[in-house]
């Protein structure tokens, strides 16, 4: 790393995921050599710490890019400078970063507001509606927000997303297994998020048909990507009304939801687009969307 940092001063590119034994030392050399760094991997990297975030924001202040996938050590108040330092972050990673909560994501969103296109927070049990509703307020340009898991989300921080000035910018929106997410707050992204591509309620057990209910007239839905399963309470009647707005559909997962079988979508007569790939069983591989 020391090698790197000092002989590769216009490296704007570094990948250094899953290198285990890395220390907040090592990582912090290429930050104090390579100024116009853009992207950095730190997937994996355990012994990272909000030091890192520290060296990040002194010293680069290009950086448009980072995976922090797993790093468990870092922190809200890491999180905090290196927005005041990288302000044109685009693309933030800390799926599974399990100490990040909303106080760490609100600081990006107002600080890396017009940038910010990308956040995952993939199983930050700490992040809830604070977070989502400060993403709602300052993020115009976002277009991909990963938030499964994150169960203290609720509807109330879900709506604000949807009627927010991200709501035409927004194409990817994965929030499985947020358990207290229903009917209304998926009903108001369907409708508000006119360019929306692909969705994730799975394992949203409070979501019924109402969620596709009075969508008529309001938009021809551009959804290529629909994960629902383990929504015990939606029915192939939910999906029929989904069916009549969107004809781009490419995939549509329905695995474990009992009142969606391939025979009963036979028996009620759905007719799927023809280039639309339905899961039933988990036979088919499931297309990642949210890279």
């Amino acid at each position: 790393m020391v090698a790197i940092g000092s002989g590769l001063s216009c490296l704007q590119f570094l990948d250094i995921s899953y290198c285990r034994k890395l220390s907040d030392k090592g990582v912090s050399a290429v930050t104090e050599g390579c100024y116009d760094l853009r992207s950095l991997h730190l997937a994996g990297c355990r012994f990272v710490t909000d030091r890192v975030l520290q060296a990040l924001s002194e010293n680069c202040p290009k950086l448009e890019e980072l995976c922090l996938q797993g790093c468990t050590n870092i922190t809200d108040s890491g999180l905090t400078v290196l927005a005041n330092g990288c302000r044109g972050m685009k693309h933030l990673d800390v799926n599974k970063c399990s100490n990040v909560g909303d106080g760490g994501i609100s600081s990006v969103a107002e600080t890396c507001s017009n940038s910010l296109k990308a956040l995952k927070c993939l199983d930050c049990y700490k992040v809830g509606d604070e977070a989502v509703l400060s993403l709602a307020k300052f993020c115009k340009n976002l277009e991909t927000l990963i938030i499964g898991g994150c169960r203290d989300i609720s509807d109330m921080s879900v709506r604000s997303l949807a009627y927010a000035a991200c709501n035409h910018s927004l194409k990817r929106l994965r929030m499985d297994w947020c358990t207290n997410v229903s009917d209304s707050s998926v009903k108001c992204i369907l409708s508000q998020c006119t360019n929306l591509e692909a969705l994730d309620i799975g394992c949203c057990e409070e979501v019924k048909d109402a969620a596709f209910h009075g969508l008529e007239g309001k938009l021809g839905l551009r959804l290529r990507f629909l994960k629902v399963s383990n929504c015990s309470q939606i029915t192939v009647a939910g999906i029929g009304l989904l069916l009549e707005l969107c004809s781009s559909l490419e995939y549509l997962d329905v695995r474990s939801c009992p009142h969606i079988t391939e025979a009963l979508c036979n028996e009620f007569g759905l007719q799927f687009p023809s280039c639309c790939r339905v899961n039933f069983s988990g036979s088919l591989s499931v297309p990642d969307v949210f890279v």
